[in-house]
């Protein structure tokens, strides 16, 4: 692929573009031949190292809450939730690809976090959440969503990053989650 046909389809600036690929190059994440193409791509080391500037809770305004009913209920009301823009990451969205161990925690990005809470009924808690409602800066978690049983969840790429970032056994999960992405490259890759 070429620096311009990136440029075209992430519609990311010229500037940028060719300043992350010079970055890529310069931590041999991608090959070029010469100052042409980009021939090689090291998609998972990329993954490793976005994880290390980026966090679930870091890059996020994320509060902790618990679906008293449990996660089959929260799946449950995001799937009647009309309106609600959301998209799952995490366990859950790992869960339907690389069931590595059931999940106990729920990450969501959401554009309203109020909102949220309150058409799925959760409660605010301090400790012992079962559910991460996570508002970002950017809208870029919503691009190349993928639908699964009523659900939308965010790109494999993206809830592997969260899980290396994430609490507890995630980081745990987003290692199974990549070994299995290496393994089925074909099923996710677009």
């Amino acid at each position: 692929m070429t620096v311009p046909d990136l440029i075209r389809l992430s519609g990311a600036s010229t500037g940028a573009t060719y300043r992350v690929v010079e970055f890529l190059e310069r931590e041999a994440l991608v090959g070029r031949d010469g100052r042409g193409p980009i021939v090689d791509v090291e998609w998972r080391r990329i993954l490793e190292r976005w994880s290390d500037d980026y966090g679930f809770q870091r890059s996020n305004t994320v509060n902790s809450y618990l679906s008293p009913r449990g996660l089959p209920a929260l799946q449950e009301g995001l799937r009647r939730a009309q309106g609600l823009r959301y998209a799952l990451t995490g366990s859950l969205a790992a869960h339907r690809l690389a069931p590595y161990a059931p999940a106990k925690l729920a990450m969501v990005y959401v554009d309203d976090m109020d909102q949220a809470a309150e058409r799925l009924n959760l409660r605010a808690v301090d400790t012992g959440a079962n559910v991460l409602v996570a508002q970002g800066k950017y809208d870029v978690v919503f691009d190349r969503l993928v639908q699964d049983d009523g659900l939308l969840y965010v790109a494999p790429s993206q809830a592997a990053v969260d899980l290396l970032t994430g609490p507890g056994r995630t980081p745990a999960e987003g290692q199974e989650l990549l070994d299995w992405m290496e393994k089925h490259e074909r099923a996710w890759r677009r």
